[in-house]
């Protein structure tokens, strides 16, 4: 059952990416100019923090500016389909996400290939996403949820980041291995899904970890538990779902950097190995650990099965879960 954002507080309130094989061997001078990032979601949240982060490494190791273009919308279709239709030359580079590569395709008609149209350059980094209550609502642990949730069916209420975000097909796969009827309402944002449940307009929230984790380090929140395969440093007391009893439920949000296929290989290799030496430089990974950004130490040989795999997984669990475009 969902409901969408304005019915659900009223109511409370009262694959494959292909191997680089295509395009010219050489791009001289690459780059001789500044760089584009495009990045599918707003200013300011969870991922955007990290796209600066390795933007600013990035540009220092490739000696020429790398300009962020932040492009939210249609849960970063627009996003990704501006790097499909840009020339094919290394400057227009796409922070890709788990949404625009292995959700998205699963529930909406793409105005791009997400597979043959781009090609994966390097990953970045992942975070678990973070199941947090009102501070007021009863049920804080992972069995007390299920509990309630069997005693009193569809009427337990959590809010999500988005349709087609990791964080609401966590709780897509946590309904699946439960049997659970608890209620999804998908927002736009974890902002306002997270000030609902800070109003208690709804009691529950899941959203990325850094998305939430001042809320609860500010006791304005309560986490109940994390996606994660570990605990994280920086909220040590929150237990994962496995150690709850839900060893599948460990789910990450991650990024990737992708070039438009075609983009001369030379370019591909320096905007790799840049972008790795970036993201190993031990004050960023330090970062990483306080936002609860796990490094994704890849070789550029494991990009394109981690992306079909993900591919499949989430299309099991959508088709399994009966989540249809909104």
């Amino acid at each position: 059952m969902r409901l969408s954002r304005r019915a659900f507080v009223t109511a409370t309130s009262a694959a494959f990416v292909p191997a680089i094989t295509t395009g010219p061997s050489r791009a001289e001078g690459w780059p001789a100019r500044p760089v584009r990032l495009v990045i599918p979601v707003p200013a300011g949240s969870a991922q955007d923090n990290v796209a600066r982060l390795v933007s600013a490494k990035l540009s220092a190791r490739l000696g020429q500016q790398i300009v962020a273009d932040n492009r939210p919308g249609a849960s970063g279709v627009l996003a990704a389909e501006i790097v499909a239709r840009a020339p094919a030359d290394g400057y227009t580079v796409l922070m890709g996400n788990t949404a625009t590569h292995t959700i998205n395709p699963h529930l909406q008609k793409l105005p791009y290939d997400p597979f043959a149209d781009f090609i994966a350059v390097a990953a970045v980094g992942s975070q678990p996403n973070l199941l947090c209550a009102n501070p007021a609502f009863p049920h804080d642990t992972i069995p007390k949820l299920v509990a309630a949730a069997k005693a009193e069916p569809g009427k337990i209420n959590c809010g999500s980041s988005g349709a087609s975000t990791s964080a609401n097909l966590s709780m897509a796969l946590f309904k699946l291995r439960t049997g659970i009827d608890l209620t999804l309402a998908t927002y736009k944002g974890a902002t306002p899904a997270a000030s609902d449940a800070v109003a208690g307009h709804i009691p529950l929230v899941v959203s990325n970890f850094d998305s939430l984790r001042a809320l609860v380090q500010a006791g304005k929140l309560k986490a109940i538990a994390m996606t994660g395969a570990t605990r994280a440093p920086t909220l040590p007391d929150v237990p994962t779902f496995a150690e709850q009893g839900f060893p599948d439920v460990v789910v990450s949000a991650w990024n990737m950097l992708f070039v438009r296929t075609g983009t001369p290989r030379d370019a591909i290799e320096r905007l790799r190995a840049d972008a790795m030496a970036s993201i190993a430089a031990p004050d960023l990974r330090a970062r990483f650990a306080e936002m609860g950004v796990e490094p994704m130490d890849m070789t550029e040989t494991q990009l394109a099965p981690h992306v079909r795999a993900e591919h499949q997984r989430w299309g099991e669990v959508i088709r399994a879960a009966g989540i249809t475009p909104e």
